[in-house]
């Protein structure tokens, strides 16, 4: 699987998001979901739906 990690980045917006930086992909990748703020972000690394979201990606990229 291709080495990867993930960030949580404000968006021009104001609302808050988690992208996936996978190496060898030029810009990151938005997993889909905005949030209010940072630590809402974070918390919801920490669900199962954050871990499909990255492997579908993941998946989707490796393709």
């Amino acid at each position: 699987m291709a080495d990867y990690k993930v960030t949580v980045d404000q968006l021009p917006t104001g609302k808050w998001a988690c992208f996936l930086h996978v190496e060898g992909e030029e810009a990151p990748i938005n997993l889909g979901r905005e949030f209010k703020n940072d630590e809402q972000a974070e918390n919801w690394l920490n669900v199962s739906e954050s871990v499909t979201a990255i492997e579908m990606m993941l998946r989707k990229v490796k393709k």
